[in-house]
Formats: structure tokens, C-alpha cells, sequence
């Protein structure tokens, strides 16, 4: 086969960026390994209103809206804040995944299931053709080996990009191997639970509930909803399933609530965060989505970032293969200026959690729970898809807390500590070691 794009995986990432390659005229290949699109599930499927909007996505693909979060620290503590309006929609995975491939078949562009992309080689003469041509066979590029069923497929395409998810095996191949840490999670979707408020998400935090991550809840409506840890393997001394089975039956919170819950489906999957600053680009592919690291270090996030790099990556083809050799270099600049300060910033964050004790954050929940103007700060500025906008606020409230209360001022050093240790070493997670003291 030859193709002008070939975009491997059909995720959210993938399929942005296939629909807009093929609307702006190029002849687009998409792969998907698996059978059916949207299936494994591998996500909790937590997306912003941003995204609904700056996307048009239908409104029937959200499952329940949220606005709210409780907030449960190590010692007990439950810190509850409310927005004013909707922050974020809790979606079905698979139908969205579905949605958007079909919007894929609807721009033209061709998708072939059950397709998985083994290597990639480069061709002679790889690059734009002269004069603005679009490169085909004949001006080299790259040559992609793909099993489908018992048939190997050979794509020609001057052009890949990439959006295989969390662990890509095909950038390592052309060069590109972003440095980044992967957790693990594990989710169980539930029926039966006693939920408090069907808007707020519960989330879980603690070395001894979710080393290096957290743990939630998230409300589906009527009962249902979806429970899931995700832990740092670095530091985690079990599986996910030890630390999810203790959320579920030992948590003084959560099990309670779950008693007469019952487990419906389980789903597992890994998030790619702590990315240090690698090119997501080299000659003839991008990397998108997953497999560029483009989530939210916090909560580990990604669909609209991910739906964001599609688009750009999919413009900086069009000009690629109309002979600018620098537009691969473009879209690297451009999703940096879309999302990359949010990225960095979340990516700090979590280097920073990392660092301090259980007691440190337990103090800082107990303090969100007590202290108004702080509660306030975080209601009104808080955004899921915008989380650097808390920064100010939320430390100039954390400083007239201290003024209030001098016990907060230790872990309020601390935090800072934590953060200036995380820019220093780029986000980079400490070893257990390097955790900040309770004292």
C-alpha cells in the first residue's frame, strides 16, 4: 500500500488527527490493532467541558457531568469543593473512541482493524519531494510492517504518525525515545454503591492507598460508577489490584459505601507521566497523544490534549507534504504554545506530591476542609483542564492561611520545597528516599 499519511492507533489522538489529514485532502491510512475500535477500554473516560466545546462533541456522549470533588486524605480528613458550573463529563470510552472513527470514514480517509504496526524503515530518499510535490514511493520515506490476520501488509508513506498510546513501539525505532514514568491502574465499574453526590468524583490519596498516584471514585449516575487506583511501580510494593482490592473492602471512606456494590467489569491500563522535555517529531513522523506523553502529571489526563495534538499534527502534515521541510519542527512548537505550559505544570505538581508525607498531605486537605478563603480560591479559579490558573490564587490564600494558622506553615515550606526540588530536576520523581519528612 502507499498513502500519503498512515496514523497508527485510533484513539482519540489518532483519530483527530486522521480526520483532518484526510479533510484537507490527503490520501489517509489510520490502524487499529485491535479487532474493534474503542475496545479494550483502557480509560476512565474523564474529559472536559473544553473539550466538548472546542470539538462539537454530541452531548449524548456524556454519561453524568461533574462539577465538584471530596477530597479524602491519609488521617480521614474530607476536603469537599464545589464549582459553580460543570467542570467535566464523564464519558463511555468506546463510544467516543467509535464516534470519532466514524468521523474518520466520513472525511474519506481509510481505517484498517485488527492491524498491528510492527517496524519501520526508513527509504532512500526519504523526505519532501522538490517543488512541493507529495513524496510517494518513487521520493522514498517510510516503509511500515503491519500483521493483519495471518497477512503482513508493507505501507509505503512518506508520512506516520504516531498515536500508539502509552508504550509505542515504533519511535524508538526512527530514533525518538521520550523519557517518562508509567503507572498502572486498575479500575473496577460498579453497580450498587451508596453515593453521596452524583457530580462530585471521591479521590483517594495516600502512600498506603496509592503510592505515587491516588486513588477514585467516579459516579456514573444511579449508583454506578467507576472505582480505580493507579500506582507508581517504583514505589508501589503490590499490584494494582492489592491497592484497589484495600481501597474497595478496608478504606474507612470508601468501603463502606461499597458493601453491597458489585463488580461488573475490571479494566487496566498504564498513563505515561513525569515527561521530560524530548522532540516529539524526526524525519517523517510525529508523535502524538499517549505515545508522546502529551497527559496531565496530576490525574492523568489526556483526551484533549491528545484530540489538540491530533489537529495540530494533522495541519503540520498538509504542509509537510507540501514541501516545508519544517513543519514537523511546527508542530512541536505549536502544541507547546497550545498546552505545554499545562503540561510542565502538572508535571511539576505531581514531582512535588511525590515529595511530601502523608502528614503533609493530610494537613493541606484538612486545611482546604477549614479554611474558606482557600476552599474559595480553588472553587472559583479550579480547572481540570487549566490547573496552572490555580497557582497564584491558591498561594496567596496559602499564605494568608499560615498568618491564620502557624501550624500550616511548615507544610506550606514544605510544598514550596517540594516544587522548587521538582523544577530542579525537570519533574523528575524522587526515590522513596527523597520524600519530604512528616516532621
Amino acid at each position: 500500500m502507499i498513502c500519503d499519511v498512515l496514523v497508527v492507533g485510533a484513539g482519540p489522538a489518532g483519530s483527530t488527527a486522521a480526520r483532518t489529514c484526510a479533510a484537507l485532502g490527503l490520501r489517509t491510512v489510520m490502524l487499529e490493532e485491535h479487532a474493534e475500535v474503542g475496545h479494550p477500554v483502557h480509560c476512565t473516560g474523564k474529559l472536559s467541558v473544553h473539550a466538548f466545546e472546542r470539538f462539537g462533541l454530541p452531548s449524548s456522549m456524556a454519561q453524568n457531568a461533574l462539577r465538584g470533588a471530596a477530597l479524602h486524605a491519609p488521617d480521614g480528613w474530607v476536603a469537599r469543593v464545589r464549582r459553580a458550573s460543570v467542570d467535566s463529563y464523564l464519558v463511555d470510552r468506546a463510544a467516543l473512541d467509535r464516534y470519532l472513527a466514524e468521523q474518520v470514514l466520513s472525511s474519506g480517509a481509510e481505517v484498517l482493524v485488527g492491524a498491528r504496526a510492527r517496524t519501520v524503515v526508513r527509504n532512500q530518499g526519504h523526505g519532501p519531494a522538490a517543488g512541493g510535490a507529495t513524496p510517494g514511493a518513487a521520493a522514498g520515506g517510510l516503509r511500515v510492517e503491519v500483521d493483519r490476520g495471518r497477512a503482513r501488509l508493507a505501507i509505503t508513506t512518506p508520512l506516520v504518525i504516531d498515536a500508539e498510546g502509552a508504550v509505542p513501539i515504533l519511535p524508538p525505532q526512527l530514533g525518538l525515545t521520550p523519557r517518562r514514568a508509567l503507572v498502572h491502574g486498575l479500575q473496577y465499574d460498579v453497580e450498587g454503591a451508596a453515593i453521596e453526590q452524583e457530580d462530585a468524583p471521591d479521590l483517594y490519596f495516600g502512600w498506603n492507598v496509592a503510592p505515587g498516584f491516588f486513588g477514585w471514585f467516579m459516579p456514573t449516575g444511579g449508583g454506578r460508577g467507576r472505582l480505580g487506583v493507579a500506582v507508581d511501580p517504583r514505589w508501589a510494593a503490590r499490584p494494582p489490584a492489592h491497592y484497589l482490592e484495600g481501597l474497595r473492602t478496608m478504606h474507612p471512606s470508601a468501603s463502606p459505601r461499597l458493601r453491597n456494590a458489585r463488580i461488573v467489569r475490571r479494566i487496566a491500563g498504564r498513563i505515561p507521566i513525569l515527561g521530560q522535555r524530548r522532540p516529539t517529531f524526526t524525519d517523517g513522523m510525529l508523535v502524538i497523544g499517549d505515545a508522546a506523553g502529551q497527559v496531565k502529571s496530576t490525574s492523568g489526563g489526556g483526551i484533549y490534549f491528545a484530540m489538540q495534538a491530533g489537529e495540530i499534527a494533522g495541519r503540520a502534515a498538509a504542509r509537510y507534504l507540501g514541501g516545508a521541510r519544517r513543519a514537523l519542527a511546527g508542530y512541536e512548537r505549536e502544541w507547546r504554545a497550545a498546552f505545554g505550559r499545562e503540561a510542565a505544570f502538572t508535571t511539576i505538581a505531581r514531582g512535588a506530591l511525590n515529595r511530601l508525607s502523608d502528614r503533609h498531605i493530610s494537613t493541606i486537605i484538612r486545611a482546604l476542609a477549614g479554611d474558606g478563603g482557600l476552599r474559595r480560591a480553588v472553587e472559583e479559579h479550579g480547572d481540570t483542564q487549566h490547573q496552572s490558573r490555580l497557582l497564584r490564587p491558591v498561594l496567596v490564600s496559602a499564605v494568608r492561611a499560615c498568618l491564620r494558622d502557624l501550624g500550616l506553615a511548615p507544610t506550606v515550606l514544605a510544598a514550596i520545597g517540594a516544587a522548587m526540588l521538582s523544577v530542579w530536576s525537570d519533574g523528575g520523581a524522587p526515590s522513596p528516599a527523597q520524600t519530604w519528612s512528616a516532621s
